[in-house]
């Protein structure tokens, strides 16, 4: 069922009222079904109603009530008088027909001490020759109907109503009429009027989703694409709500470009304004005589450069002017290994096939440098290898550490946080490392999953994709 269901807006709106359409209808047809068939037996109970008072008035005039004959039958039919009712027991009673039965024949001024109605789908051996109205097709379609321009038409009969009426002296006057079923027409009629609802209603609904779902997919695509640094808005079209939405976001937008714009000048003056004073506090350690404490103060200004520079970094991460290429990940991993195998640092990679990968070089090495020191610095080793799954490049990057309690994996990306509680850079380092590459591979499109590994140690894997 999920699957049928729009995604869009506009869709379900669609959906939502062609079913409302559909069940309206539905309802509306069985109402009209069902006034149909009540129709067609108030018709035959009119007729039987009818023949009941045409034999009475020729019997009151003196004219004999005709009760046989073949010609008579088929033309007239004829009605049943007998000491007992004619609807028994067991027949499917019609109190509503009885009040309108016994209402006709008071208006008529008939007097009758008891009137029943019956339904029968099919007649009892007693009143077949007691029928009226199942010759009507046939007249209907004789020639001389044709000929005046009459359409032959094809009634079926669905049954029998029987109308049985006590007499003053005791006797009952019975007659049943033929009830005539309509269901083709009515089923036509309902289909053309279904399909006329439909298109009147559909069509309107349609043009008007697709006037208002075009500036959306364009403000989507837009919101996807969103570049702080673009200057051009969104045209303001569709209906006014739209409009008021479009002309919302182009201003949010503008505002966005605006504080980031004053953010990277700002992160510039405090790059100048903090490295001036760092490298003239270099200058001056170097004439402290003391050589343990020089080497100390000038560790302390290093780790003050180097963390200002990642805090940098992180801050200005997607506003970076190198564009992405396509990289070989294999020659690209082999360079950042070398880095650390010539500093005497234990780093291993798994030479595999070459794979490429559309990516800004220098931030992707950043990351990767970040993760192979926490697994040198954690983990005294570092092993590297790639992996292709699906559309994604996975480079993995264990060590043999101790790991990391899981209940602490997802805090580790927050920034400042440090698996080592020391303050100090050898030992604990500056805590933006794992938070700058996940920010490096999601920028990419990609990110950075930390996990435990079976046999011990930890993996932290890299995944960019490949396209």
């Amino acid at each position: 069922m999920k699957y049928l269901w729009p995604k869009s807006l506009i869709g379900q709106l669609l959906l939502i009222v062609a079913l409302m359409l559909l069940l309206a209808q539905g309802i509306n047809s069985f109402l009209l079904y069902r006034g149909a068939q009540t129709q067609n037996l108030v018709e035959a109970s009119t007729a039987a109603v009818s023949r009941i008072a045409y034999s009475l008035d020729r019997q009151a005039n003196g004219r004999p009530v005709w009760r046989g004959g073949p010609m008579r039958v088929r033309r007239w039919g004829q009605v049943k008088m007998d000491s007992d009712t004619a609807v028994t027991a067991d027949m499917n009673r019609l109190p509503e027909l009885e009040a309108r039965a016994g209402q006709a024949f008071s208006n008529m001024g008939i007097g009758f001490s008891d009137i029943r109605a019956a339904f029968v789908p099919q007649l009892t051996s007693d009143m077949s020759g007691h029928m009226i109205g199942s010759s009507r097709g046939e007249r209907r379609d004789n020639p001389i109907n044709r000929s005046m321009g009459g359409r032959q038409s094809q009634v079926e009969t669905k049954g029998f109503v029987i109308i049985s009426a006590q007499q003053a002296d005791g006797g009952w006057i019975s007659v049943a009429s033929a009830v005539r079923g309509r269901t083709p027409l009515l089923i036509r009629t309902l289909l053309v009027q279904t399909i006329t609802i439909y298109l009147l209603m559909l069509i309107p609904l349609i043009l008007l989703g697709r006037y208002i779902s075009r500036p959306l997919k364009s403000l989507t695509a837009k919101a996807q694409s969103f570049d702080p640094g673009e200057t051009i808005s969104l045209e303001e079209q569709g209906p006014p709500d739209t409009k008021e939405l479009i002309r919302a976001f182009n201003a949010m937008s503008g505002r966005v470009s605006t504080m980031i714009a004053e953010k990277d000048v700002m992160l510039g003056a405090i790059g100048h304004d903090l490295r001036t004073p760092l490298a003239a506090l270099r200058v001056r350690v170097e004439s402290v005589d003391d050589e343990v404490e020089r080497e100390r103060m000038i560790a302390g200004i290093e780790d003050m450069n180097e963390m200002l520079e990642d805090i940098l970094s992180l801050a200005r991460l997607g506003r970076s002017n190198e564009q992405a290429d396509p990289v070989d990940i294999r020659s690209l991993i082999e360079t950042v290994v070398d880095e650390f195998t010539d500093l005497g640092h234990d780093v291993h990679y798994q030479r595999g096939e070459k794979q490429s990968a559309l990516v800004r070089d220098t931030l992707v090495r950043r990351a990767l440098r970040n993760l192979i020191e926490n697994a040198i610095l954690y983990g005294k080793a570092a092993d590297i290898s790639v992996e292709k799954s699906d559309d994604k490049l996975m480079i993995y990057i264990d060590d043999e550490g101790p790991g990391i309690p899981e209940d602490k994996i997802k805090s580790m990306f927050d920034p400042f946080l440090r698996g080592e509680a020391s303050r100090n850079r050898s030992t604990g380092g500056s805590g933006l490392g794992l938070t700058l590459a996940r920010a490096i591979a999601q920028d990419h499109g990609g990110d950075i999953i930390l996990a435990n590994r079976e046999q011990g140690g930890f993996r932290a894997t890299l995944c960019l994709p490949i396209g």
